[in-house]
């Protein structure tokens, strides 16, 4: 058997064309068009595979191309090189009713871009081509130039751009990929059949097949007789009358079920939402928690249809619930077909919704769960396919709750893209909330002010709301706390009103027993009337009280947590008459997560009755053998919530904490986060007593850390008296502090910054949110500032806090409150030192910015502001000591504070800055570009009020100011001049501080000897730079003149033939906005190099034209431009030999690299010799600087120097020109077997591509010399064919095959061990080799192991070989060595199936191996299994031998405890309501498995608790 280059070679596109033919008839059929003509005659035939007509005559040329050879689009020239834009020309000049149209599975951007701008253009050509095309990219801008090239159009000619506008109206791109071409068919078919879809398609294939139709025109007319021959129907939805009254009978069925507040449907900002989605055309799904009101948000959504004349339908899952497909579902409900193809019909031209509400609910139905929702997945594609061709689309809203939303994996795939088909549905999520404390204060009215905080918040939910609104007006409840209080008055209030109205209270409460009971029993929200025997009165009543519903023939309350209530009443009865726990909880098979709530209600009212009778009954519980554990949880739970405990309370809570054996987990499940029960064990002196005995230490540490920040003072003093003696102990108090600073006390701040003083790299760990840290604890951020501050000081900057750069930007956003606190907190760090001793230390701002020293200064200069704002005079005395001392930073903060000072300081600060300039007015460090920019806004305010003696005096000593500096810059200039290097300059050494202090004081203030030396002044320095400004540059792009520029041929040829550019590197940068222009060489090569890119051919023949002028750097941009073009295959083979032979490739530059690029890539095998030659030099004698010896680089190092270097590319091209011409082998020959021998591995591994052509040419020469090179060198065999020449070669070479394997085995190498190991586990398999090796498998090393499973892993696939794969997997199935990557890919690929495969599976998950791969166990049934319950014993075996290891083990598998609970909690929701006992028993396992989980604590506990609530 041959070798092959390429992959399999079916006929894919005469496929793609019989689909396009198929879906263009179904589109005659549905009269979206007239007719079709396939394989048109005459002037149609041109470049016309399905000729489509309208309604209105016009005429669609269509092309079916499946791909574009091997490319992944079509380019502009794509189109032109396969003649398609020549085709189209000529169809489009035959009439303006002619359009044409590609049909392709991969796109066009670039035509679908231009059709688009021509679309949306102005009929005027120039601003089509000025507004659309020359504002496009330079890519875009090409490829309408190739459009006009290929359409024999010229831009430069108002007609021609006219006629182009007129051309890209007409073409159309529809890009359709095969899949979403098959689908769109299947629906289609679906739609309008009522017959098998297979057949029905099987049909429409011989039709175009082997029906004469060829050429002739196929309208409706033709299509219905031929189905009628076929014995196919069609169904005649159009006609059906029965749709518009069952779908307003459906919607009535839903409406009705709705209960509003009596003020009727409460207006909230998610219906705006909801809304704003149905006019976007967005599909949605409404989430939220049991009771927010989700319902309401349905009811605005169907009032807006309504409102709108939008067609909708609205329909409950729980009460309709989805089976058998959609089609039957749809007749069951009354319609011709599915819902979804119903509502099509009537909406027709209108945008349309569907409702599904209750979608959590399907989790619950006694059917299987996996089919309704599999039902919802095929509708929601049956709206995706039908909204692709609709112009007002469908839209999908779900309902669901929150959690099952986000936790059930099969809920979660409806809404995941790549499941909704083709035509994928875009998916919202709404999020219901509770109500806004507004909407409940109207709502309640007066009384919401005598409501307390828990009220309150209880109301804000709408189910409670409702509730409340039907209790007596009369009475005040602000004292409710919990709905079941709510649910409580509610009730008794009913019993009460009964007798006004002639019923019996008694018959009243007997009718709710009774249905208590009979609900409880069988376990559902329903009970049939007909079993009920009670008064007929007692359910009318309770119905009209409106706390029960009547459903058709059953009865249920208005929401389950009224069920609740009663059952935990019941409860509390029977405790109180003393029935035992059992009997009070039920037996153990009924203790499901429902019951689990219902406990939790009874010792609720338990311990609101008498805290005694709450602890005897927990105690019951806790002690019981007959009780989950999950369920005598919910004691400990209770227990932990209580906020204010009495005595009986704190009592047991110490006695429990005092009993060994009960102390762990009791500390753990109700102890910790309770400050009241911490407090009793400190008071008590147990905390004290755990802390001095070693082994409770850790349970101290533990509690303490649990209720963080909340420390109270006798906390903290207890944690200050045990700290400080142990760095252990330390740490672990460390630990407990919470990590928001501002919630912690004032005392545990100080115990905090006490720890930070004595351990200061402790601190550098915390993050702070500066922001709310400065706008809500200001002194706090100080402190801390301060602190990091003096720790970086005095470790000279290597205790640096890591988030330093955050804390900067803090000081552009707040003013300080407490200026005299932070100057007191950061002062004392300001360095005494001048701006040059700072120049490069983090104080000063010119290269550091977001320091932490800077955050001082600038915060400093804050506290200035807020200082002088009240007390100024405060601000003079405390900065006086450091005035006038020449301290750089103390100057910067002197003259930023004067800024801000009075005018009644005016004189002050005049007199202040008068004399002895250096140490007092220049700001080094602040790092504004201008040293005087301070200085000079102090003087433009002060100097208009300072008395003029003042004024004067300070101007008298500007005049005379000379800089001790003047005389070193007067002999740098005098150095500068003599040199002659540079250009002439004339550096001032006075009046540039003059001219700029000057000019700050106003000309009415000036006497006339300042005003006449102003001007003087500003004529010398005006439109210069002066000393005191520093000129810094910008950054940005840095590009050639001509970048992005078009240029002609002419254009270019002066700029690569200008021997004057010769720099490569550098350049003077012309500095333009957004960068700088360089006209340096290497510039200017770049943008040549892209000007052949896009017109090689041209850019070619250009060059060799001038080829004596030319400068060599442009040749080798040539090459590289001309290898890397996208119209690399519009050059000719003549053309390419000229450029070779003219230009031939160097030793220096990477001609040589582009020359093998272009062999390889041309589809060109016939070169001349002289091609073929340079070809071959290269690949024996170029010599490159990084080539070096070999012998010690390891496979995978070998294999990327034969990828990157310059033989292995001409290798590489020698072998691409053998697959495809078998007569250059006797040419290569010779080469071949020099390179065999070759001193660099690189060559000699790069040399096996060449040997796998030849394969198929001379077997047994390449055979040979594959074999030497792999014996000579084990590294070769890193070779990416390597495996499956070892299978080609060993019929004839077995021993000396088997022989290079267990090379590779046994090397250190690991890509030489990976390509062993899979050898050998394949020759195993295979042919039984190695047995050696697979009986000892406990012998080999991590990567032997690996490589052998991950190969038996793909075997799975194979019928023949499953059985020996799974034998190796099960030997390997208690290893210890990490095999989750190649095991997993069992579950990660699809290898295995349930049925087949399920005794190795079992076997797998009993085995050490199973918990390395719960991840991928997991990810596989949320992708493929329809129902978890055909796993059930899979997942109930890893499940139990997961729980089963140690903690130890379990945390070393991060997130496995999750991915269990979230197995157990799916399983257990699928069989939890049936019937059927096999499903029953299954249920039960799943609950005993939880309870395992909560008894040994594993995972989150709270959370699995909260969990099950939710369920």
């Amino acid at each position: 058997m041959p070798l092959e280059k390429g992959g399999r070679a079916d006929k894919m596109g005469n496929r793609y064309e019989i689909r396009c033919i198929i879906y263009e008839m179904l589109k005659v059929l549905r009269e979206v068009n007239y007719s079709i003509v396939i394989e048109a005659l005459g002037d149609d035939e041109i470049g016309t595979d399905i000729l489509v007509t309208d309604f209105e005559g016009r005429k669609e040329h269509q092309q079916c191309k499946v791909r574009n050879a091997s490319k992944e689009y079509w380019s502009v020239a794509d189109l032109n090189s396969r003649n398609i834009l020549n085709s189209w020309k000529k169809q489009l000049e035959r009439g303006d009713n002619r359009e044409v149209a590609l049909v392709s599975a991969v796109g066009c951007s670039y035509i679908v871009d231009l059709h688009n701008r021509a679309l949306n253009s102005t009929d005027r050509p120039k601003d089509f081509y000025e507004y659309q095309i020359k504002t496009g990219s330079k890519e875009f801008r090409n490829s309408y130039m190739d459009f006009c090239n290929g359409m024999g159009l010229k831009v430069d000619e108002t007609m021609d751009v006219a006629k182009s506008v007129d051309f890209l109206r007409r073409i159309n791109f529809k890009q359709m990929s095969e899949y979403a071409l098959q689908e769109n068919i299947s629906q289609e078919i679906s739609f309008y059949f009522v017959t098998d879809r297979e057949r029905v398609y099987d049909a429409l294939v011989t039709m175009v097949i082997d029906s004469d139709i060829y050429g002739k025109e196929i309208n409706a007319s033709v299509l219905r007789e031929y189905f009628t021959k076929q014995g196919i129907h069609m169904r005649m939805l159009d006609g059906d009358k029965r749709i518009l009254p069952k779908v307003e009978a459906v919607n009535k069925e839903y409406r009705d079920s709705f209960k509003s507040l009596r003020e009727g449907l409460i207006h909230r900002d998610e219906f705006e939402e909801c809304i704003d989605a149905i006019n976007n055309e967005q599909s949605f799904v409404i989430s939220g928690n049991a009771g927010y009101g989700k319902s309401g948000c349905t009811e605005a959504i169907l009032n807006y249809c309504e409102k709108e004349n939008i067609p909708y339908i609205a329909i409950k899952l729980d009460r309709r619930i989805p089976h058998g497909n959609s089609e039957i579902w749809g007749k069951e409900l009354g319609f011709p077909s599915s819902i979804v193809y119903a509502l099509n019909v009537i909406s027709k031209d209108k945008p349309a919704v569907i409702v599904f509400d209750q979608l959590d609910a399907l989790r619950w139905t006694q059917a299987n769960s996996s089919e309704a929702l599999t039902v919802c997945m095929e509708m929601i594609k049956q709206v995706g396919y039908l909204n692709y061709e609709r112009t007002k689309k469908i839209v999908i809203v779900f309902v669901c709750r929150e959690y099952d939303l986000h936790n059930d994996s099969n809920i979660k795939s409806l809404f995941e893209k790549e499941n909704n088909g083709a035509e994928s549905v875009e998916w919202r999520n709404i999020v219901i909330k509770d109500f806004d404390e507004n909407v409940v204060k109207r709502i309640v009215g007066k009384k919401y002010e005598d409501l307390t905080l828990k009220t309150r918040r209880l109301l804000k939910v709408p189910s409670n709301l409702y509730i409340w609104q039907h209790l007596d007006a009369e009475v005040t409840y602000g004292d409710c706390t919990t709905t079941s209080h709510l649910i409580d008055i509610w009730y008794q209030q009913i019993c009460k009103r009964s007798n006004s109205i002639g019923v019996d209270e008694k018959a009243v409460k007997d009718t709710i027993r009774y249905i208590v009971e009979e609900l409880d029993n069988i376990g559902r929200l329903y009970v049939p009337k007909r079993i009920l025997s009670v008064d007929e009165r007692g359910i009318d009543y309770l119905i009209y009280a409106e706390l029960l519903v009547k459903d058709g023939q059953r009865i249920g309350f208005v929401h389950q947590s009224f069920l609740d209530y009663f059952i935990s009443n019941r409860m509390v009865q029977q405790f109180l008459e003393k029935y035992k726990i059992e009997q009070i909880v039920g037996e153990i098979n009924k203790q499901t997560p429902g019951k689990r709530y219902q406990v939790q209600m009874f010792l609720q009212n338990l311990l609101e009755y008498d805290s005694g009778d709450f602890l005897s009954a927990g105690n019951q519980l806790v002690e019981s053998l007959q009780i989950r554990f999950y369920v005598k949880y919910v004691f400990y739970e209770i227990l932990r919530q209580i906020a204010e405990p009495d005595k009986n309370i704190l009592e047991y809570v110490k006695q429990e904490c005092k009993d060994e054996n009960k102390c762990d987990y009791f500390v753990n499940n109700v102890v910790c986060g309770s400050h009241a029960y911490i407090t009793i064990l400190r008071e008590s002196g147990i905390l004290e007593q755990w802390f001095s005995d070693g082994k409770r230490k850790n349970i101290v540490f533990a509690l303490f850390k649990g209720i963080s920040p909340n420390w109270d003072s006798e906390d903290v003093v207890f944690i200050k008296k045990h700290s400080f003696l142990s760095e252990e102990d330390d740490k672990q108090f460390m630990g407990c502090f919470w990590h928001n600073i501002m919630k912690e006390s004032d005392e545990t701040f100080e115990l905090r910054m006490l720890y930070y003083d004595k351990y200061p790299a402790w601190s550098l760990e915390l993050y702070v949110d500066v922001k709310v840290m400065m706008k809500h604890c200001q002194s706090r951020m100080i402190r801390l500032i301060s602190f990091w501050l003096k720790n970086k000081i005095i470790s000279n900057g290597k205790n640096v806090y890591k988030y330093e750069e955050e804390l900067v930007t803090v000081t552009d956003s707040y003013l300080l409150q407490e200026g005299e606190y932070v100057l007191d907190e950061l002062i004392q760090y300001i360095p005494l030192q001048n701006a040059d001793e700072l120049y490069f230390s983090d104080w000063s701002a010119k290269f550091s910015h977001s320091s932490l020293e800077r955050m001082a200064v600038e915060l400093l200069k804050k506290a200035n502001a807020a200082i002088i704002a009240t007390r100024a005079e405060y601000f003079w005395e405390y900065y006086t000591p450091y005035m006038g001392k020449n301290y750089a930073i103390f100057n910067e903060l002197i003259l930023n504070g004067f800024q801000l000072l009075p005018e009644s300081y005016s004189d002050k600060v005049i007199a202040y800055l008068t004399g002895d300039f250096d140490k007092k007015i220049f700001d080094r460090t602040s790092g504004a570009e201008d040293q005087l920019e301070l200085v000079k806004k102090v003087l433009e305010f002060h100097t208009k009020y300072c008395s003029e003696k003042r004024l004067n005096m300070f101007l008298e000593a500007v005049e005379k100011y000379v800089s001790p500096q003047s005389s070193e810059w007067y002999k740098q200039r005098i150095a500068n001049n003599k040199l002659k290097e540079y250009p002439h300059v004339y550096w001032s050494f006075w009046g540039d501080f003059q001219y700029n202090i000057l000019q700050c004081v106003t000309r009415e203030r000036l006497a006339s000897k300042y005003k006449n030396l102003l001007n003087v002044l500003d004529r010398k320095f005006q439109g210069k730079t002066v000393r005191y400004v520093s000129e810094e540059g910008h950054s940005g792009w840095v590009k050639s003149p001509v970048a992005g520029k078009r240029l002609g041929k002419k254009q270019w040829l002066q700029i690569i033939t200008n021997h004057d550019i010769t720099d490569r590197n550098h350049s003077p940068w012309k500095e333009v906005e957004g960068g700088f222009i360089e006209s340096s060489l290497d510039m200017y090569v770049g943008d040549f190099q892209s000007a052949v890119k896009d017109e090689p051919v041209e850019m070619i023949k250009m060059v060799i034209e001038n080829k004596e002028k030319i400068i060599p750097a442009y040749i080798d941009a040539m090459y590289s431009g001309v290898e890397f073009s996208e119209t690399f295959e519009l050059v000719e083979k003549n053309l390419w030999e000229r450029m070779f032979k003219e230009f031939p490739y160097d030793m220096k530059s990477q001609r040589a690299l582009h020359f093998c690029g272009i062999i390889e890539k041309a589809k060109i095998y016939c070169w001349s010799d002289e091609v073929l030659e340079k070809l071959k030099e290269i690949a024996i004698s170029y010599e490159e600087d990084e080539a070096k010896d070999s012998k010690n680089l390891k496979s995978e190092e070998l294999i990327s120097r034969s990828l990157n270097c310059i033989r292995g590319y001409a290798i590489r091209a020698i072998g691409h020109l053998l697959w495809d011409n078998q007569m250059l082998f006797v040419k290569f020959k010779d080469v071949i077997d020099k390179l065999i021998l070759d001193d660099d591995g690189a060559a000699r591994i790069a040399c096996l591509n060449a040997l796998c052509p030849i394969y198929n040419i001379d077997r047994e020469w390449a055979e040979e010399r594959i074999l030497c090179i792999y014996e000579a060198d084990v590294r070769m065999a890193g070779f990416y064919n390597t495996k499956d020449l070892f299978f080609r070669l060993y019929s004839r070479y077995k021993e000396r095959v088997l022989m290079i394997v267990q090379r590779c085995f046994e090397t250190t190498d690991k890509r030489l061990v990976q390509v062993g190991g899979y050898s050998i586990c394949e020759f195993y398999i295979r042919y039984n080799e190695f047995d050696d090796v697979m009986s000892n498998m406990d012998q080999l090393n991590e990567e032997q192991v690996k490589a052998i499973l991950h190969m038996a892993v793909m075997y799975l696939k194979f019928d023949e070989y499953r059985e020996i794969s799974k034998a190796i997997i099960l030997k390997h199935k208690n290893s210890e060595i990490d095999v989750e990557i190649s095991l997993g890919k069992m579950f990660l690929d699809n290898l295995v199936d349930v049925e087949r495969d399920s005794q190795f599976l079992i076997d797998i998950m009993k085995s050490n191996v199973s918990r390395r791969m719960v991840y991928s166990f997991v990810h596989f049934l949320e992708k493929n299994a329809g129902s978890v319950k055909d796993y059930a014993e899979i997942i109930i075996v890893l499940c139990e031998n997961v729980l089963n290891t140690s903690a130890e083990e379990r945390t070393r598998q991060w997130g496995i405890e999750s991915d269990i609970s979230k197995l157990i909690i799916t399983l257990y929701d699928e069989t939890a309501s049936s019937q059927n006992e096999m499903d029953k028993d299954i249920a039960e396992k799943c609950l005993g498995l939880w309870d395992m989980m909560f008894e040994k604590q594993i995972g989150q506990v709270r959370d699995l608790s909260r969990e099950l609530m939710e369920r």
